[in-house]
């Protein structure tokens, strides 16, 4: 379904190298997410299809139960109101799941066991507009996450997850994200690439990085420097 030479490809040439691609391509910053999302550990060199996830922010009021009550509600919300599992199935190699959490930062969406299932399935990785919690245990993990805060409640009765909700158009940082873009992550930040012109904008991207290289190269040597 989706094509991982292009992933791993993708995966060689940097961020930086992809937006300057993008701009002969006529796309500017409509195509740069927010710095303010970035990842949660250096190194993370991250690339793949977009799966898309727009969470809903819950108005209702928490009932005032008992902590084993409690326990039981929760099981019924993650089973009903935010089965991860309606975007989960689609996910595997190749991928990257984008999240858009309804504004709520204070929120944990995302966590070391579903970073644990994610990487089991061999998801590339996570952008989230939203927080992220677990963060010291999903770097022991090296699951590569971009995010925008660190989230430390859960969802339950905070946000739900409509299986309606899920590989639609969605805003990750100001950039509208549709299912199939390619997403592209470094420590430079993230940019998404429509999947229409992704294989053109990446031959561009792989000729920057070439001309880069070739520029740098007397100085790398004298400097005893390899750079991949």
């Amino acid at each position: 379904m989706f094509d991982l030479n292009l992933v791993e490809r993708y995966k060689l040439v940097r961020v930086a190298d992809v937006v300057d691609a993008l701009d002969r391509f006529g796309i500017h910053e409509n195509a740069l997410v927010s710095h303010e999302i970035g990842p949660i550990y250096p190194g993370i060199k991250m690339a793949g299809f977009a799966i898309t996830v727009q969470a809903r922010k819950v108005q209702e009021e928490m009932p005032l139960i008992s902590p084993e009550e409690y326990d039981r509600y929760a099981e019924e919300w993650y089973r009903i109101r935010a089965n991860y599992d309606n975007f989960m199935r689609l996910a595997g190699p190749g991928t990257v799941i984008a999240i858009n959490s309804a504004g709520c930062i204070n929120v944990g969406f995302w966590g070391s066991m579903i970073a644990l299932v994610a990487k089991s399935k061999s998801v590339e990785g996570v952008v989230l507009d939203g927080g992220c919690r677990d963060i010291w245990e999903i770097q022991r993990i090296r699951f590569p996450v971009f995010c925008r805060s660190r989230g430390r409640t859960e969802v339950v009765g905070r946000l739900e997850i409509p299986s309606e909700n899920v590989n639609i158009s969605i805003l990750i940082g100001g950039v509208t994200v549709n299912p199939g873009d390619v997403i592209v992550g470094d420590d430079d930040g993230v940019v998404v690439v429509p999947r229409k012109i992704a294989h053109r904008v990446l031959e561009r991207a792989e000729k920057q990085l070439m001309l880069d290289r070739n520029s740098q190269k007397p100085y790398l040597e004298k400097l005893g420097i390899n750079l991949p």
